[in-house]
């Protein structure tokens, strides 16, 4: 079995974006909850937006990683 970094690097970025979809999904979920009860969500729009542009860093580094061709 050979060893190739390039498909490692993809399998691992693949389950950081998985594992991110998840947290937001339950992020999601949550933000939903504590608006219909009315509870302050300050906090949780700021998880959200921080995992937003963490799940947009890890998608550009997927692509350039996993279409190196077609990366400008």
């Amino acid at each position: 079995m050979s060893y190739d970094p390039r498909t490692t690097e993809i399998q691992n970025l693949v389950d950081e974006l998985i594992e991110l979809d998840l947290a937001q999904a339950a992020d999601l979920r949550e933000f939903a909850q504590a608006t219909s009860v009315g509870e302050g969500t300050v906090h949780l729009e700021r998880t959200l937006r921080r995992r937003e542009s963490r799940r947009v860093e890890l998608y550009q580094k997927f692509e350039k990683t996993a279409f190196p061709s077609e990366a400008k």
